[in-house]
């Protein structure tokens, strides 16, 4: 067992979709620039180990510990290579490294809707089901163009420019201050983390404006490219702003930026139970569910360690 770098990128891949693939033959395949986040940390600097029966056989599990300082919160994902057996092993270093490490932490677990296995594990260890999440998608052939509502306007902004990025911040912080699992976030950590995906995934943030007034945003990425996909990875409106159309205007603005990328279709990913309705708004729009995963928990979770 050890540590995984950014040079195991190909074996972190050749894990994941062997793990994804056999559960889901139609589930997307896991792109370069997705393995690079789940090993450098999609918040603060990730965990991360890959383990092996033996020096004589090929890595064949991974697993991902990132943590959120500012939400005191850890996101747990495992990949193990069918056959291989290694699902309670690594399952229980995960526990024990997360437990040395963020022992105050609340603990949710990533799991694939068809992972049988993982679930009954999980089940035994005194995890129980938290959320459901869906990866939708939509043809972009299928998309009309976009029309503004009156008094409203969409721009880019730039990422490096600090201005931009505080107006990014508050319009963000507010449109997603209901939602599960909000906690806010200091700028500065903010800061980083977008500039960050900039860096890593390409990422776009358009803003709306209405009547003078920063109301929503909606930003893109390059995620999902290998698959010839753009990616919607936010969408959100202030909510002094909602329930006049404009989650839908952005939502369509985005697909038009793709389409005029030459990408084929846009996927984005949507908690189910979601209370702003964000789902009514994607079948809306003509986007379709492709897969399932579902997040897990045990308030007790250190003490499921310790006891072991």
């Amino acid at each position: 067992m050890r540590a995984a770098t950014v040079a195991d990128c190909s074996t972190v891949q050749r894990i994941v979709d062997s793990h994804q693939l056999t559960l889901d033959p139609d589930e997307k395949r896991f792109g370069e620039a997705e393995a690079l986040q789940v090993i450098n940390g999609f918040i603060e600097p990730a965990m991360t180990r890959l383990i092996r029966i033996d020096a004589a056989h090929d890595w064949e599990s991974f697993l991902s510990i990132n943590p959120d300082n500012s939400r005191l919160r850890a996101y747990l994902d495992i990949y193990v290579v069918p056959g291989s057996e290694l699902l309670p092993v690594t399952f229980d270093t995960a526990l024990r490294l997360a437990c040395e490490e963020f022992p105050s932490y609340r603990l949710w677990l990533g799991v694939h809707a068809k992972d049988v296995e993982y679930q009954r594990l999980l089940a035994r260890r005194g995890f129980s089901l938290l959320r459901k999440y869906w990866a939708m998608e939509v043809a972009l052939r299928e998309v009309t163009q976009n029309n503004l509502p009156r008094g409203a306007k969409i721009r880019e902004i730039d990422l490096r420019n600090d201005d931009d990025v505080l107006a990014y911040w508050r319009v963000h912080q507010d449109s997603f201050s209901r939602h599960f699992g909000f906690a806010p976030r200091k700028l500065k950590a903010w800061t980083e983390m977008v500039r960050r995906d900039q860096a890593e995934v390409n990422m776009r943030v358009w803003m709306l404006n209405v009547d003078g007034h920063d109301a929503g945003f909606v930003d893109c990425d390059d995620s999902m490219i290998h698959e010839g996909c753009g990616f919607v990875s936010g969408l959100g409106v202030r909510h002094a702003f909602q329930g006049r159309g404009f989650g839908e205007a952005l939502l369509r603005f985005a697909m038009n930026q793709n389409q005029e990328l030459g990408r084929e279709k846009v996927v984005l990913s949507v908690d189910t139970g979601n209370e702003s309705g964000a789902l009514r708004l994607y079948e809306k729009v003509g986007m379709k569910p492709i897969s399932e995963w579902h997040q897990y928990e045990n308030m007790d979770w250190t003490g499921e360690v310790r006891r072991r």
